[in-house]
């Protein structure tokens, strides 16, 4: 499901992104989830997601997440990854990327410019 942005006039997906098998796409933009189920692949060049990300298959890009991100046992990640908070079952795989976990969760991606 999809609404317009009343500003913008773009698509907004407002519901969960479930990938079950190849999707090779440029990006995914959610305020849901991504799941990726076991037998699913991900190759994109930015996954954003405002709820979180959950792993059991294979995911190639870079993620900016909101909520939790849960990478499953046997799946594959590679990529940066930006959230709150990760957690990695025994058993999974990374091949690279620069992970961070802000301090503040809820400035993701957002720069204070105030100085005390």
């Amino acid at each position: 499901m999809s609404v317009p942005c009343p500003q913008c006039h773009k698509v907004v997906m407002v519901e969960d992104v479930v990938v079950k098998n190849y999707r090779p796409v440029n990006t995914i933009q959610t305020c849901g989830r991504v799941i990726i189920h076991k037998g699913g692949r991900v190759a994109a060049k930015t996954i954003e997601a405002h709820q979180g990300v959950e792993v059991n298959g294979a995911l190639d890009a870079s993620v900016l997440s909101g909520g939790p991100v849960v990478v499953k046992a046997k799946a594959e990640w590679k990529g940066d990854l930006r959230a709150p908070s990760l957690e990695v079952q025994m058993g999974a795989r990374f091949n690279g990327g620069y992970f961070v976990i802000p301090d503040d969760p809820l400035a993701l991606g957002i720069e204070d410019d105030k100085k005390d």
